[in-house]
């Protein structure tokens, strides 16, 4: 049964295009919804593989329909997708914004028919161990899910190439990267603590929304933020690629992704990984912990030398942080440890020299409450998106609005001067 692009309501195989009501629209984004999309119906393109070309394309017309029914109900009426399927001919490619990493080269484009600018992702030298189709359209299920909120990058459509039947993401088109614009047009000078509560609470808050929906993103670094404007910091920044995401329910304790291992949470990087510390979006929580320290020291203060691997990623971590805890670090290191050995760590375990990394006059009491609440070692005491959302950092402070705050002295002032202009009117009215 090929799934027409209109909403449905996701309750079992061969049940997918009952219209919902409002109750039911809601349950689109919950977590067992997307569950279902992200294992039932890659099953079933898998099974089809070897069916022949027309078993294949109806396949996967039927998820690219699922998407859209999953995109649309995770939207408000005014941001429904576009087009259902709409040809690559539609868009003229203006140039080439960036080549990542695995192949995905992304486009800037024009969409002919709106008028709108936007981005085409394609993936040109796929992982060997999934088909791109699976690749591209896989993402495109993690973002139709999270459309809709600000501080998501939001996904338009999932083209197609009449010729070569090959699919790509159309989403909107944002602006450079946070790397861009820390690296190349500041030079690596580090954002006002103003700055960067601005930009963490928009990024928190596009985490917040993946996590409710039961995504977790699992790369989050500079390269994954993108800024408007620009590069403007004053101006909105957004979450992009989704190509590691997946879904919470599904994900395997040390799943093959490719993260940046500057950014991964020391839980990943433990091999084998400690029992029991299995909490998913404490993985997306380390990384923006991540992300906040670089963008106030300038520097990924996790990078390792080029060829390092995740155990020189876990002792720099140590190095900045203070001795992990054995639970997490000893699975990491096979080797025998000199009694002289022990008792160095012993005595250095948890003295962290993260403050000196960020001093106060850096940031705040407060900022490093939330610094510090991201990048706890154990995943079950890290601070979650929502928890980080809630500390007096951000509710104390309201500078992340669209124009400057004005003080109360400023606002009686004004006051004052208006009035004065008030009197000396109705003194040349009576004179």
């Amino acid at each position: 049964m090929t799934l027409q692009p209109r909403d449905c309501v996701f309750r079992g195989k061969g049940d997918m295009d009952a219209e919902p009501s409002a109750e039911q629209g809601a349950i689109m984004t919950r977590d067992d919804v997307l569950h279902q999309l992200y294992e039932d119906l890659w099953d079933e393109l898998d099974a089809t593989q070897a069916e022949g070309t027309a078993a294949t394309v109806e396949r996967e017309s039927s998820i690219c329909a699922a998407i859209y029914n999953l995109g649309n109900a995770a939207s408000p009426p005014e941001a429904r997708m576009g087009r259902f399927l709409p040809s690559t001919a539609q868009f003229v490619e203006e140039h080439e914004l960036e080549t990542g990493k695995d192949g995905i080269i992304a486009r800037k484009a024009r969409d002919t028919v709106t008028g709108e600018t936007v981005v085409l992702k394609t993936l040109h030298h796929p992982n060997p161990d999934e088909p791109p189709t699976v690749s591209i359209l896989r993402e495109a299920c993690f973002m139709a899910i999270c459309r809709g909120h600000p501080s998501l990058v939001n996904l338009c459509a999932v083209g197609r190439d009449p010729h070569t039947g090959e699919y790509c993401l159309v989403t909107e088109h944002v602006g450079p990267s946070l790397e861009d614009v820390l690296v190349d047009q500041r030079g690596g000078k580090p954002f006002s603590e103003r700055e960067v509560r601005r930009m963490m609470r928009r990024i928190l808050s596009g985490a917040k929304a993946m996590h409710d929906r039961g995504v977790v993103h699992r790369d989050i670094n500079l390269s994954s933020i993108l800024v408007a404007d620009g590069g403007n910091s004053s101006s909105v920044v957004k979450i992009a690629d989704f190509g590691e995401a997946t879904s919470i329910s599904s994900l395997d304790w040390h799943p093959d992704f490719d993260a940046a291992l500057s950014y991964s949470a020391p839980e990943c990087l433990a091999r084998p990984p400690p029992a029991g510390a299995n909490t998913a979006a404490a993985m997306d929580s380390w990384s923006m912990g991540c992300l906040m320290l670089e963008l106030l020291a300038g520097e990924d203060v996790f990078e390792v030398e080029l060829g390092g691997d995740e155990e020189d990623t876990l002792r720099r971590i140590d190095d900045v942080m203070g001795l992990s805890d054995e639970t997490i670090m000893e699975p990491a290191v096979d080797v025998e440890l000199s009694p002289e050995v022990q008792h160095y760590r012993a005595q250095w375990r948890g003295i962290s020299r993260l403050r000196d990394l960020v001093p106060r006059q850096v940031l705040s009491h407060d900022g490093f409450e939330v610094l510090q609440g991201l990048l706890m070692y154990s995943p079950r005491a890290r601070l979650t998106a929502a928890d980080a959302l809630q500390l007096p950092w951000f509710t104390n402070n309201t500078d992340d609005s669209p124009f400057p705050a004005v003080s109360i002295s400023c606002w009686v002032f004004i006051a004052g001067l208006a009035l004065l202009f008030l009197m000396v009117f109705a003194f040349l009215r009576r004179c």
